[in-house]
């Protein structure tokens, strides 16, 4: 497996529980059409079929980053700066069980320009359960510059009683920052949890803020 070179001190950038409370949206204030309109988005249910996966690490504005593809679209996307290169991959890479990887960075240029400049259309292949893919679809309507709570994305989906699943599934999102579940924090202003480390949402929410 080829090693990234890419080192990137990432700041902290603390929000105040306060300042994350002002932002809280409800389910009732939550967009009807999702905020990436340049996002198509490829759903399927576990399957045994064997894809062949190409990855590359590119610079962010928060830290490296891990980008990975199908031949249908982008099927991973994760941020390195707090657990380190080998264990976000390992992360990454549980998604797809039955999968042959390989490291090719200069075959996901066009796609990593994409993402960080926010141009072109953007084909996003996923794999989850019925119930998975309708929480990272709901996702989608949390707007920029706002985030809403875990119970509400529970109403939104009018499932009130299942908010433990509905976390679950949000921490289970294989796409970060496109598919925006650092959008969801606890309704006390807290930021609850984030499969990438709590530093990585921390700022990604300040520069959207």
């Amino acid at each position: 497996m080829k090693k990234s070179n890419i080192n990137q001190d990432l700041p902290s950038l603390e929000i105040e529980q306060e300042i994350l409370k002002k932002k809280l949206i409800n389910h009732e204030s939550m967009a009807q059409k999702r905020q990436w309109k340049n996002i198509n988005l490829i759903f399927e249910t576990p399957t045994d079929h064997t894809f062949k996966i190409v990855f590359g690490w590119f610079k962010s504005p928060y830290g490296p980053m891990l980008l990975s593809s199908t031949e249908k679209g982008i099927c991973g996307l994760a941020f390195a700066d707090e657990y380190g290169e080998k264990k976000t991959i390992s992360k990454m890479f549980e998604y797809w069980p039955n999968a042959n990887f390989q490291q090719n960075d200069d075959a996901l240029v066009s796609q990593s320009r994409s993402i960080l400049e926010h141009k072109d259309p953007l084909n996003i292949h996923m794999i989850g359960s019925p119930f998975q893919i309708n929480v990272w679809k709901t996702l989608l309507k949390i707007p920029t510059g706002s985030v809403t709570s875990y119970s509400d994305i529970a109403y939104q989906l009018k499932r009130p009683k299942a908010v433990r699943a509905i976390a679950s599934a949000i921490g289970r999102n294989p796409i970060c920052w496109l598919i925006p579940c650092h959008r969801v924090i606890r309704k006390t202003g807290s930021l609850g949890g984030y499969r990438w480390g709590l530093n990585i949402k921390n700022n990604i929410l300040k520069t959207e803020f």
